[in-house]
């Protein structure tokens, strides 16, 4: 479980009453936390993202009408805005094999506020970490330091340092883990928990102060160098290795 102060921890209980008031079709068999609890740099009012899997009855994957494969909400419940994503379970699964980290990180969360299937979906997630994921990390990260250079803010550095941590760490050891505060040390960026405490203090969309933001604008190349370094040593299979067990695996779900 990622270690974060009181007071800044995601609210489970809460996040559970919105699912009951904003529930996808079907049935929800996962759902996970992730955000900025999950990357390890909350502030008092952060949202709750809420990113799931949702399985449609056979009758509503085989009729006529089109079924729904992502559920979407964005909306403040009870004071603090809440974000919902789920997926249909073959789209989930689909997704994942194609590496999509999104995907990866709610399936490995260590927040999980439904039981369902959140077992057997972290086991597929595990054999299907690949090097099909590095695409998806580096893209992030470049998406994460334009949006810095348009509205340089205290989370968009922070995602942009966590996004690239999260793939150098997975690519080289396979793990999956979001919190920044454990990857940046590990790697040689301890500069970003400077931004941490900052955010933690001044809240969710503070701006970041120049100094800091010239220093941590300095490590980017770096990032850029060992997420490249870390995919050409990877030891991680080229394409995940369980498409096959996942295929079979859906097709028992479903008949079962």
């Amino acid at each position: 479980m990622i270690d974060l102060p009181e007071g800044l921890r995601p609210d489970l209980a809460r996040g559970a009453r919105f699912l009951a008031a904003n529930p996808p079709p079907g049935a929800l068999v996962q759902c996970g936390v992730t955000g900025a609890h999950f990357y390890g740099f909350p502030s008092p009012n952060s949202d709750l993202d809420l990113k799931g899997v949702h399985q449609l009855p056979l009758e509503g994957l085989v009729g006529l009408e089109p079924a729904p494969e992502t559920h979407d909400v964005l909306t403040d419940f009870e004071g603090v805005e809440h974000d919902l994503t789920t997926h249909e379970l073959r789209r989930a699964l689909e997704l994942l094999l194609r590496g999509n980290g999104n995907v990866l990180e709610r399936f490995l969360s260590p927040f999980q506020l439904v039981d369902g299937l959140t077992a057997e979906l972290a086991e597929l997630a595990l054999g299907a970490i690949s090097q099909r994921f590095e695409r998806h990390y580096r893209g992030f990260f470049h998406g994460m330091r334009r949006e810095h250079e348009r509205e340089p803010r205290l989370k968009s550095m922070l995602y942009s340092y966590r996004v690239a941590l999260t793939g150098i760490h997975l690519l080289e050891t396979g793990e999956c883990v979001g919190d920044v505060r454990a990857l940046a040390p590990e790697y040689g960026f301890d500069g970003i928990l400077d931004a941490v405490s900052a955010k933690a203090e001044a809240g969710e969309k503070a701006a970041i102060e120049p100094t800091l933001d010239s220093a941590l604008r300095g490590g980017w190349s770096a990032l850029e160098g060992r997420l490249q370094q870390a995919l050409e040593r990877s030891p991680l299979p080229a394409e995940p290795a369980n498409r096959a067990a996942a295929s079979d695996w859906l097709v028992r779900t479903r008949l079962g």
